[in-house]
């Protein structure tokens, strides 16, 4: 029997098991098949690790590793569509092997980054980003290897979430519940005309589950970094894992408006002074929401935070509410307040645009360390959300400085109710929009549905 056919009798899934079951034995399955593709191709069994220029990296240090390795373990499970029942089981037991293994650093093969000077971080030990998310995403592959193993198929169900398999497989019914279940977000992007994709975006449907909060969150963040890319995903990382923890602190998690506002704009600062202490010349703004109670039919509650000029657009079929004042420096606001600065601010006009110093084109911001007058400290609006509200957009200025907001709520309720049209291609046809109006801007949008397609698009017929 040949090696493909062995792997491909491996882990075979029975008729009678639940089908969730069968769809992760088959996934997989399939990942073995393409380790085997790969070895006889290449020589050697190979893993998908993060590829980056050696200048594109930052020191990590030890209060960023464990939102680092979530990210990296999370997204690359996004990126291999590993089963959403199984993902978060996976995720923390590789989160807690690699963190066990960086206890011993020459274990795991770091070379320790530059310190810098001005933090004294003397018995620390400081990890270099690439090396980390390499190290990482090896931990996870050897993981998911093991799983391939005749001795763990009857350990996989251990691995799923609690209640998600059916106790009798034989009546398995997870093919309707799966039909039935919303597509509860989408997002595109392009790097376009720059040389870089300096844009990032985090879309965290289980935002609770992945950070341990006991009350039900989603997550979503749209960066648009400048002076390089690593400002964006530093704040990508760091911002969702921040906020997670400032929301821990409060007993029973009895929240008010108050403490969803100090819990943003504690996570804004903290990104941005762990980020502006590396001296690294980036920066990017960031708007965030945070919406609780996030699955219909359940009316939730959408907290939003912001620095920059990335927007977020609330949508029912009558009315749409842009949720974001742009942080500009010629608002007369934010013009007095750089002014204002210690040691001196200026706005001035310089290659089409007003800028803080002559330089940056927005008055805040995560990151941009060398113009002070530029701060993080966020704006922030809460909205009780209706049955009228259908979805949220998120978007950088590559699409909201060349696409009306009237045409994209059009678009996307053009999109919905052509059954043709499938959900996760909508952001594409926004992006065309947008280079169609003339975006030369790297261009990110990400949608958030607050209810099922056919709920919106009644609701749009109704209005």
């Amino acid at each position: 029997m040949s090696e493909k056919e062995s792997v491909s009798e491996h882990n075979a899934s029975q008729p009678d098991e639940c089908i969730r079951l069968r769809e992760f034995k088959d996934f997989l399955r399939e990942l073995v098949l393409e380790a085997v593709n790969n070895a006889s191709n290449t020589g050697e069994m190979t893993r998908v690790c993060i590829s980056r220029s050696s200048n594109e990296t930052y020191p990590v240090y030890s209060q960023e590793v464990s939102s680092e390795i979530i990210m990296t373990v999370w997204n690359q499970l996004q990126l291999k569509r590993c089963p959403r029942y199984f993902q978060l089981s996976i995720l923390r037991n590789v989160f807690k092997e690699s963190e066990q293994g960086l206890c011993n650093a020459k274990e795991c093969e770091f070379s320790l980054a530059k310190k810098d000077e001005n933090v004294q971080r003397d018995t620390e030990m400081v990890y270099d980003l690439v090396k980390l998310q390499k190290y990482v995403v090896n931990n996870l592959e050897k993981f998911l290897t093991r799983l391939t193993d005749n001795t763990e198929v009857s350990n996989l169900p251990n691995y799923a979430d609690t209640e998600a398999l059916c106790a009798d497989g034989a009546k398995c019914n997870c093919n309707a519940v799966a039909s039935a279940t919303p597509t509860v977000y989408t997002s595109g992007h392009i790097k376009n005309k720059p040389r870089k994709m300096e844009d990032r975006h985090v879309c965290l449907e289980r935002f609770s589950e992945i950070y341990q909060l006991n009350s039900k969150y989603s997550f979503y963040g749209v960066y648009d970094g400048h002076s390089g890319p690593l400002a964006a995903s530093y704040a990508a990382c760091q911002l969702p894992y921040i906020l997670a923890e400032s929301l821990k602190t409060k007993i029973n998690d009895t929240y008010d408006i108050k403490d969803y506002r100090e819990a943003f704009e504690h996570a804004f600062l903290q990104t941005d002074k762990m980020f502006t202490q590396k001296n690294i010349s980036s920066g990017t703004t960031a708007v965030c929401i945070l919406l609780s109670n996030p699955v219909p039919p359940a009316n939730g509650h959408l907290y939003v935070a912001w620095v920059g000029d990335s927007k977020a657009l609330l949508v029912s079929p009558t009315v749409s509410l842009q949720l974001v004042k742009s942080h500009k420096p010629d608002a007369p606001d934010e013009r007095k307040r750089i002014e204002m600065t210690e040691g001196g601010g200026t706005v001035m006009y310089v290659q089409g645009q007003w800028r803080v110093n002559g330089i940056l084109n927005v008055s805040r911001s995560i990151g941009d360390y060398s113009v002070a007058p530029a701060i993080a400290e966020p704006d922030f609006v809460d909205i009780t959300l209706t049955a009228a509200h259908d979805f949220v957009v998120l978007g950088t200025d590559g699409l909201f400085d060349h696409v009306s907001e009237a045409k994209i709520v059009e678009t996307i309720y053009k999109s919905l109710a052509d059954a043709e049209q499938k959900i996760e291609n909508i952001p594409k046809t926004l992006i065309e929009l947008a280079k169609d109006g003339d975006s030369q801007d790297n261009i990110t949008v990400v949608i958030v549905f607050l209810k099922q397609r056919s709920d919106i698009v009644q609701n749009f017929k109704n209005a």
